[in-house]
């Protein structure tokens, strides 16, 4: 039967992508070995160049059709020749199984002493060799001893009849040859295990990470990281950003395992994918934040389906040092310089909706403690005012993004109703306030969007610019977020006028994290009053 036939094309977001079908007659035992059934697929992000992803996406084919070419020919029970690659590939499957044997049926300490003097014993048989030694110039008879060795410790026979795999003479050699200083590796890790030192198994990572062979008690899931990824998009329907920030993990993941089923994942693979990700270069920080709760957020899902028993992922984490108090409000200059340049008008050339989003996300940021988020995608109907004559302003999950979905009213402040926000309001017509909508055309709800890329919606798109026009008023402290540390800025300012907690944390959104908090919140009538106390921002006449 040939191989299905596969080509690299562009998906709808713009990445490289191709899928390759699984054929029938080797299904069973392609799912067995690396957790898909149906089909295999490539992705690569759109920005590699074209001649880099011909490439990958070669090396990436051959890869498949030789995995298929093996199944076949040990069901067909005619001999094979490995390739270079496919050599170590099977070192590493039999590695995963050597070790696994023994963690079921753990040999004392004693026993692997045995057995490693034997194994020196038979290097030792010729010019006095050591373990470490290269025996390649020893005479035929001394290789053919030491090899017999391997074989014997290794139960190489076991794993390949396990396998189902019949190799030629050559492939055979080449095999124990690659095999050899893998078992001595293999040996010790056991014995520091038997001695009670349980330490990762660094060594495994020089091998090729083809995944495990399924013990007989293990249910497979039927879907690797990738998988588990759009399962958990498909279901939860995260936000945009999550999605767009968390994708490339995944991908990253699913890369590292080469797809295997997440069933087959261990806390041996969640540690040497952490300690990867150590030597790239993303920090402590970021790798703990983003990467490694990413992966344990999409497998605490896959648990939660019941197809994985526990969360290879769970407490894992970088050491990072501890660092002194960092700043994260802006100090009283840089609040002055960016509000004092709200008031400068911009060029003729800006787009009327960027400069009112310039004019006013700033200040409403900084009276209200919302995320910038929650300001530019805030609507003309969302501006009312209360029948005791404040105005308030609803921030709900119906205008774009909310964390936590929850829906909450804030006042506004004097201050902004004084400098003509709301007659601004009343100016503007129904819907967005700081972008157009038709602006970005159907693409923004398009229903061909790809949910694992999902197109950025246009008040997100319109958070990073102001961002950008911050950063170039010179507020440029890596550690103070252009927009974020308002939020900081109006809790603390609001700490210092005395402002109750209860007050502050209902204008930002934030949860007290006790159940007597349910009982104490207040009112809105108690956030007008309340916001009278907040200080006004002082600002320069341009």
């Amino acid at each position: 039967m040939a191989i299905l036939m596969t080509t690299l094309s562009k998906a709808k977001n713009g990445d490289w992508f191709a899928r390759k079908a699984i054929p029938p007659d080797v299904r069973d035992a392609y799912q067995l070995a690396y957790g898909v059934r149906q089909e295999v697929r490539f992705r690569l992000a759109g920005t590699v160049p074209q001649n880099l992803a011909k490439a990958e996406f070669g090396a990436w084919v051959s890869e498949v059709e030789s995995r298929i070419g093996l199944m076949r020919s040990a069901q067909s029970g005619d001999s094979v020749q490995l390739t270079h690659r496919q050599v170590h590939v099977v070192v590493g499957r039999w590695y995963d199984w050597f070790v696994a044997q023994h963690d079921a049926l753990p040999l004392p300490l004693e026993v692997w002493d045995s057995l490693f003097e034997q194994y020196q014993s038979a290097l030792e048989s010729f010019g006095g060799l050591t373990a470490h030694d290269d025996d390649s110039e020893s005479p035929q008879w001394h290789r053919t001893l030491v090899l017999a060795k391997v074989t014997e410790i290794s139960r190489l026979p076991s794993f390949l009849a396990q396998e189902a795999l019949l190799l030629d003479s050559v492939s055979h050699a080449a095999l124990l040859d690659a095999l050899q200083p893998h078992l001595v590796a293999a040996m010790s890790f056991m014995r520091r295990q038997a001695g009670g030192d349980f330490s990762p198994d660094s060594h495994r990572t020089t091998l090729p990470n083809a995944g495990p062979v399924a013990p007989s008690n293990v249910k497979l899931a039927g879907m690797n990281a990738w998988g588990a990824f759009e399962a958990w998009v498909a279901e939860r329907k995260p936000a945009a950003a999550t999605v767009n920030r968390w994708r490339g993990v995944l991908e990253h993941l699913n890369k590292h395992l080469d797809g295997r089923d997440v069933a087959l994942v261990t806390d041996e693979d969640a540690v040497a994918w952490k300690d990867k990700l150590v030597t790239g270069a993303a920090s402590g920080r970021t790798i703990n934040e983003v990467w490694l709760t990413a992966a344990r957020g999409v497998f605490n899902w896959v648990k939660t389906q019941k197809k994985i028993s526990s969360n290879p992922f769970d407490g894992i984490k970088v050491a990072v040092a501890k660092s002194g108090p960092t700043k994260t409000e802006f100090t009283d200059d840089d609040a002055k310089a960016i509000l004092t340049a709200t008031l400068v008008p911009l060029s003729a050339r800006t787009s009327p909706y960027f400069a009112a989003a310039v004019r006013w996300v700033p200040w409403l940021c900084a009276y209200t403690g919302a995320r910038a988020g929650e300001m530019t995608q805030l609507r003309r109907e969302d501006v009312e005012k209360h029948r005791d004559g404040f105005w308030t302003l609803r921030i709900s999950p119906e205008a774009g993004t909310v964390k936590g979905a929850v829906t909450r009213t804030v006042v506004l402040h004097d201050h902004l109703v004084e400098q003509g926000f709301v007659d601004f309001v009343t100016r503007a017509g129904r819907g967005p306030l700081f972008y157009d909508p038709k602006a970005g055309g159907s693409r923004s709800t398009s229903k061909t969007d790809d949910p694992l890329n999902p197109v950025r919606p246009m008040y997100v798109l319109l958070r990073q610019k102001l961002a950008e026009w911050v950063r170039n008023l010179g507020v440029t402290d890596k550690g103070v977020s252009p927009n974020h540390a308002w939020r900081h800025t109006f809790k603390r300012r609001a700490a210092r006028a005395k402002i109750e907690q209860r007050i502050r944390d209902a204008f930002c959104g934030h949860s007290a994290g006790h159940v007597g908090a349910i009982y104490e919140l207040p009112t809105v009538e108690d956030l007008a009053e309340a916001i009278k106390d907040l200080p006004r921002y002082p600002v320069d006449t341009p």
